[in-house]
Formats: C-alpha cells, sequence, structure tokens
C-alpha cells in the first residue's frame, strides 16, 4: 500500500532531485566562487555534504580536472590522482589520519592543486585550531541542517509524488522537526521508517496504527533511537 512513499525516501543521491535549502545554496555558492588552494566542507552527519559534493561536480564545466575520492585514501592512492587532475575532492575526510590532512595541506600549499576536505564539524573543528592551520588561508563552508518549514516544504514536495501528502498534519510535521532537528538524512530515514511502520500495520489489519498518529511517530522516534522506549 505504501510501497511507492517508501521507495520515495531511499537514501539515494539523485542530483536532478535535490532539495535546495538556503544552506545548501549558501554553501554551493561560497564553493563556486572559493579562490583558496584548501577548502573544508563541514556539516553534522546527514547533513547533505555527499549531496552538495555531487551537485557541485555535476555542474562543473571541466570536470576532467577533478576527482571525488572516498576517506581513508593512501598517499600512493593521491599520488596517482595528482598526475591527471588539479582538483581533488575527498568526501568522508574525517577518516583521514592527522598525517595525511598535514600533507594534504603541504601539498596545497604549492599552489598547483586544490583540495576540498569534506568531514564532520566536529573532527573539521580539531583540526583547523591546530598551529600549522590557523596561519593557512583556508575557506571553510559550513552546511547548516535545514529549517522547519524547508523541511515541510521538502517533505510536501516528495509526499505529493505519490499522492500521500495529504497524511500529515501541522503538528506531527513540528514533531518530525523536534526529532530529527533538520537533519536531512534523519528525515529522510524519518519518513521511511513511519511509513514502513503503516505499511507493517496495513498489512496485519492493525486498526489502531492505520492513520498517522502520534503514537507512530513516537514508535518511529524508538526505533531510529532518537526517543527511550
Amino acid at each position: 500500500m505504501y510501497e511507492d512513499v517508501i521507495k520515495e525516501f531511499d537514501d539515494i543521491i539523485k542530483t536532478d532531485e535535490l532539495f535546495r535549502s538556503f544552506s545548501f545554496n549558501f554553501a554551493y555558492s561560497k564553493l563556486k566562487k572559493s579562490k583558496t588552494h584548501l577548502k573544508f566542507l563541514i556539516g553534522i552527519p546527514g547533513s547533505g555534504k555527499s549531496f552538495l559534493i555531487d551537485y557541485f561536480y555535476q555542474n562543473l564545466e571541466d570536470k576532467d580536472k577533478v576527482i571525488i575520492l572516498k576517506g581513508a585514501i593512501s598517499k600512493e592512492e593521491l599520488h596517482k590522482s595528482l598526475v591527471t587532475h588539479t582538483f581533488i575532492i575527498i568526501d568522508e575526510a574525517q577518516l583521514l589520519d592527522i598525517k595525511m590532512v598535514e600533507f594534504i595541506r603541504t601539498l596545497s600549499d604549492s599552489r598547483t592543486h586544490s583540495f576540498l576536505l569534506s568531514m564532520h564539524t566536529n573532527d573539521a573543528m580539531e583540526i583547523l585550531k591546530m598551529e600549522h592551520f590557523k596561519s593557512r588561508n583556508i575557506d571553510v563552508i559550513d552546511l547548516k541542517p535545514i529549517s522547519k518549514q524547508e523541511m515541510i516544504q521538502y517533505l510536501n514536495q516528495k509526499l505529493l509524488n505519490t499522492n500521500a501528502n495529504h497524511l500529515f498534519t501541522k503538528k506531527e510535521f513540528d514533531t518530525i522537526f523536534k526529532y530529527t532537528k533538520g537533519n536531512f538524512r534523519y528525515i529522510k530515514k524519518f519518513v521511511k521508517t513511519l511509513f514502513e511502520l503503516l505499511e507493517f500495520a496495513s498489512n496485519n489489519n492493525l486498526k489502531k496504527y492505520k492513520d498517522i498518529n502520534s503514537c507512530l511517530i513516537i514508535m518511529t522516534a524508538i526505533e531510529l533511537g532518537l526517543e527511550n522506549g
């Protein structure tokens, strides 16, 4: 019954369906305009950093000079990338050890290559407060959570695709925002899990849970670890 809605909220990057919040637009604009050779894209887990990176890459005119790497890459892998690319993007860069981050900083000083390190806010702040990073010209692009109004706009837009937008009230949207705090990934997981519970209730004729209500929303929050049971 709710299979289409559940699929609509799969955690898959689809840049053609990307919801561009104010924070997303601001971060994207800053990233496009940045001229520094070392940039940090920061945000809490689930804020949409990987979405932004993919969108940025897809809209570049000269993709051949850019490569996207992920996680704890080795020096050998990095050196191979430097031969054919002048702009290196590393997603999940919090997985790099500090020696590797320092090595990237020294490479950026040469001004022959540019680097974008995407990582969790707390990890980036620990690095940026180190003395040898303080004195460098580094752009920090902070991707903030979306606002409640943006969340409602996003959900209505997605739910409209499957004719399910009538199932929510403002009160329920408010409660979802309270639990997810504007975290893009949590919002998607929350709504997907909520409809999975609705689907289970429908398949098992649990009439108490045939519609979205406060009980189902609390059950969803518990399922995702956002509420104590």
